[in-house]
Protein backbone atom coordinates (compact mmCIF):
# COMPACT_ATOMS: atom_id res chain seq x y z
CA UNK A 1 0.00 0.00 0.00
CA UNK A 2 1.16 3.44 -0.86
CA UNK A 3 1.64 5.19 2.36
CA UNK A 4 0.98 8.74 1.03
CA UNK A 5 -2.72 7.30 0.35
CA UNK A 6 -2.87 5.64 4.05
CA UNK A 7 -1.66 8.72 5.77
CA UNK A 8 -4.31 10.88 3.57
CA UNK A 9 -6.96 8.46 4.48
CA UNK A 10 -6.55 7.64 7.85
CA UNK A 11 -6.70 11.27 8.77
CA UNK A 12 -10.15 12.42 6.24
CA UNK A 13 -11.67 9.44 8.01
CA UNK A 14 -10.59 11.22 11.73
CA UNK A 15 -11.82 14.30 10.40
CA UNK A 16 -15.12 12.65 9.12
CA UNK A 17 -15.97 10.59 12.08
CA UNK A 18 -14.70 13.16 14.39
CA UNK A 19 -15.31 15.90 13.25
CA UNK A 20 -19.22 15.80 11.21
CA UNK A 21 -20.36 12.82 13.07
CA UNK A 22 -19.16 13.12 16.29
CA UNK A 23 -20.39 16.94 16.46
CA UNK A 24 -23.42 16.57 14.12
CA UNK A 25 -24.53 14.13 17.01
CA UNK A 26 -24.28 16.79 19.82
CA UNK A 27 -25.69 19.47 17.75
CA UNK A 28 -28.91 17.23 16.94
CA UNK A 29 -29.33 16.41 20.69
CA UNK A 30 -29.46 20.38 21.64
CA UNK A 31 -33.21 19.86 19.55
CA UNK A 32 -34.43 22.46 17.42
CA UNK A 33 -32.89 25.88 18.64
CA UNK A 34 -31.40 28.47 17.35
CA UNK A 35 -28.14 28.75 17.75
CA UNK A 36 -27.05 32.55 19.64
CA UNK A 37 -24.92 33.01 16.16
CA UNK A 38 -22.02 31.32 13.74
CA UNK A 39 -19.70 29.99 16.68
CA UNK A 40 -21.05 27.52 18.23
CA UNK A 41 -20.43 24.74 20.98
CA UNK A 42 -21.32 20.63 19.99
CA UNK A 43 -21.25 19.87 23.82
CA UNK A 44 -21.72 23.04 25.92
CA UNK A 45 -21.64 20.25 29.02
CA UNK A 46 -17.63 19.33 28.13
CA UNK A 47 -16.02 22.10 29.53
CA UNK A 48 -12.53 20.17 29.51
CA UNK A 49 -12.92 20.74 25.57
CA UNK A 50 -14.10 23.71 25.87
CA UNK A 51 -18.00 22.04 24.26
CA UNK A 52 -16.39 21.23 21.24
CA UNK A 53 -16.64 24.54 19.28
CA UNK A 54 -17.83 24.46 15.69
CA UNK A 55 -18.91 27.22 13.18
CA UNK A 56 -22.55 26.88 11.68
CA UNK A 57 -24.20 29.09 8.91
CA UNK A 58 -26.94 26.97 9.51
CA UNK A 59 -29.67 28.68 11.72
CA UNK A 60 -30.70 25.83 13.96
CA UNK A 61 -29.28 23.05 15.79
CA UNK A 62 -31.10 20.00 14.98
CA UNK A 63 -30.63 21.12 11.21
CA UNK A 64 -27.16 21.38 11.66
CA UNK A 65 -26.36 18.70 13.43
CA UNK A 66 -27.66 16.54 10.62
CA UNK A 67 -26.09 18.03 8.14
CA UNK A 68 -22.76 17.49 9.91
CA UNK A 69 -23.46 14.31 10.31
CA UNK A 70 -23.72 13.50 6.48
CA UNK A 71 -21.01 15.55 5.65
CA UNK A 72 -19.31 13.49 7.86
CA UNK A 73 -19.99 10.47 6.54
CA UNK A 74 -19.36 11.68 3.13
CA UNK A 75 -15.79 12.96 3.85
CA UNK A 76 -15.43 9.41 5.70
CA UNK A 77 -16.40 7.80 2.35
CA UNK A 78 -14.34 9.83 0.38
CA UNK A 79 -11.41 9.63 2.68
CA UNK A 80 -11.51 5.90 2.19
CA UNK A 81 -12.70 5.17 -0.64
CA UNK A 82 -11.41 7.90 -3.24
CA UNK A 83 -8.93 9.97 -1.95
CA UNK A 84 -6.30 8.36 -4.41
CA UNK A 85 -8.47 9.26 -7.58
CA UNK A 86 -7.88 12.04 -9.57
CA UNK A 87 -8.41 15.07 -7.98
CA UNK A 88 -8.99 13.47 -4.42
CA UNK A 89 -7.24 15.21 -2.24
CA UNK A 90 -8.65 18.76 -3.48
CA UNK A 91 -12.58 17.27 -3.56
CA UNK A 92 -10.98 16.17 0.65
CA UNK A 93 -10.37 19.60 0.95
CA UNK A 94 -13.73 21.07 -0.05
CA UNK A 95 -15.92 18.77 1.47
CA UNK A 96 -14.03 19.12 5.18
CA UNK A 97 -13.99 22.81 4.24
CA UNK A 98 -18.26 22.43 3.39
CA UNK A 99 -18.53 20.38 6.88
CA UNK A 100 -17.19 23.00 8.65
CA UNK A 101 -19.51 25.32 7.60
CA UNK A 102 -22.30 22.92 9.09
CA UNK A 103 -21.02 22.50 12.70
CA UNK A 104 -18.49 19.49 11.79
CA UNK A 105 -15.98 20.93 14.15
CA UNK A 106 -12.87 23.19 13.90
CA UNK A 107 -9.96 20.99 14.94
CA UNK A 108 -11.02 17.83 12.53
CA UNK A 109 -11.61 19.79 9.49
CA UNK A 110 -8.08 21.41 10.26
CA UNK A 111 -7.04 17.57 10.42
CA UNK A 112 -9.16 17.05 6.89
CA UNK A 113 -6.97 19.52 4.95
CA UNK A 114 -3.89 18.35 6.08
CA UNK A 115 -5.46 15.02 4.58
CA UNK A 116 -6.38 16.08 1.71
CA UNK A 117 -3.21 18.17 1.00
CA UNK A 118 -1.37 15.07 1.59
CA UNK A 119 -4.11 13.40 -0.67
CA UNK A 120 -2.64 16.19 -3.59
CA UNK A 121 0.93 14.18 -3.28
CA UNK A 122 -0.30 10.44 -4.04
CA UNK A 123 0.99 9.22 -7.16
CA UNK A 124 3.66 11.99 -7.60
CA UNK A 125 7.65 11.47 -8.21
Amino acid sequence: MDKTRVTASILGIFAGLGGGVFHGIGEVLQGNLAPEGIYIQAYPAMQATAGEPALTIVPNFLYTGILAIILGIIVTIWAGAFVGKKNGGWILILLTIVMLLVGGGIVPVIIGVVGGIIGTRINED
